[in-house]
């Protein structure tokens, strides 16, 4: 109990020094990502940033922005007023001038969707949680767990990402069976490295159900506030399943060097079938990226096109090295132990 408590303080510290690292990394590279000027162009970055600095005092300029831009207003004040009048100046907007704000349109109609079916999930989740469902001997309980994951990875992505949730959700199979399959790991120990999962989706649905998905996204570009809760709730998650992993391992009779080698295999196995499938995926390099961006309205479609297109394969070549890396330590620490 000690060593976690002092793990929850360190997480804690981290999380105000990441925060404001993050916080001044943003500063220092958003006009790199975004026009000099921002524009209600339907990206949460650049959508955020003329909300945040302009929308007082200077109009959209064009019907879908303006409309675009009360859905920000209500993001930002909530209310039964803000969301009605973003409901009517939807209701009267005919068309929109360019199809990616058109898409940030369609992710604000699922808004008022994603709100109730996110409360309804965290509603469902704690009910398992509480209720002693989740139990770590059940053969069901995975299947439980990866639901939840699923279920808050697509309502992120506003019911309409499908690209991204099969990357999130796919991920998470492959790096919780590479868990299973490389390491000396029994099913209640697995089951209970899936456990600190819940308190990344128990935010993420408790943030979603307020306002609904996007304002994830919103709070993170203009609230330090916001960014410091993600960035510590991210550190705990990881904290608490890495405590888990390592007295797992360390009951296995495994030192720290072959700890750390192992861990690096589920990971690295991860990185590779992720960055593979992105890759690969679909008939021109890069297109994964695009489409991600789509699905999601995080940047410019400008701002996409400039990276590089083979991003993906180096994620793979990464997961390569650390799978062939960990892999040759870790059997080199058995056969030495």
């Amino acid at each position: 109990m000690p060593n976690r408590l002092v793990g929850i303080i360190l997480c804690v510290l981290l999380a105000n020094v990441l925060n404001y690292a993050l916080g001044t990394w943003l500063d220092s590279q958003i006009p790199n990502l975004v026009p000099p000027v921002a524009v209600a162009d339907g990206s949460t970055l650049n959508t955020s940033r003329f909300f945040v600095q302009q929308a007082d005092t200077v109009l959209a300029g064009t019907p879908d922005a303006e409309t675009l831009l009360d859905f920000y207003a209500y993001l930002d004040e909530g209310g039964t007023s803000a969301y009605s009048n973003w409901r009517t100046a939807r209701a009267d907007l005919k068309t929109a001038s360019a199809p990616f704000r058109l898409r940030a349109l369609e992710i604000a109609d699922a808004s008022n969707s994603g709100r109730f079916l996110s409360l309804l999930l965290l509603i469902i989740t704690l009910l398992l949680f509480f209720g002693r469902v989740l139990k770590e001997t059940s053969l069901f309980t995975p299947v439980l767990y990866l639901l939840i994951y699923a279920g808050t990875t697509i309502l992120y992505g506003s019911l309409s990402a499908p690209l991204f949730s099969a990357t999130v959700v796919g991920s998470l199979v492959v790096y919780f069976g590479g868990l299973r399959l490389f390491l000396p790991i029994y099913h209640t120990e697995w089951v209970r490295l899936m456990r600190p999962g819940l308190t990344f989706c128990l935010f993420l649905l408790a943030v979603m159900a307020w306002r609904g998905p996007e304002l994830v996204d919103y709070g993170f570009w203009t609230s330090p506030l916001f960014r410091l809760c993600l960035v510590l709730v991210i550190l705990l998650t990881v904290f608490f399943h890495l405590s888990i992993l390592k007295s797992v391992l360390t009951s296995a009779k495994m030192n720290t060097i072959t700890q750390t080698f192992a861990i690096g295999m589920p990971l690295g196995f991860t990185l590779l079938v992720a960055g593979l499938f992105l890759g690969f995926y679909g008939k021109e390099a890069g297109a994964a990226l695009g489409t991600l961006n789509y699905e999601l309205v995080l940047f410019p479609p400008e701002t996409v096109m400039a990276f590089n297109p083979e991003a993906p394969f180096f994620l793979s070549l990464i997961g390569v090295l650390l799978l062939v890396m960990a892999g040759i330590g870790y059997f080199i620490q058995k056969i030495a132990r």
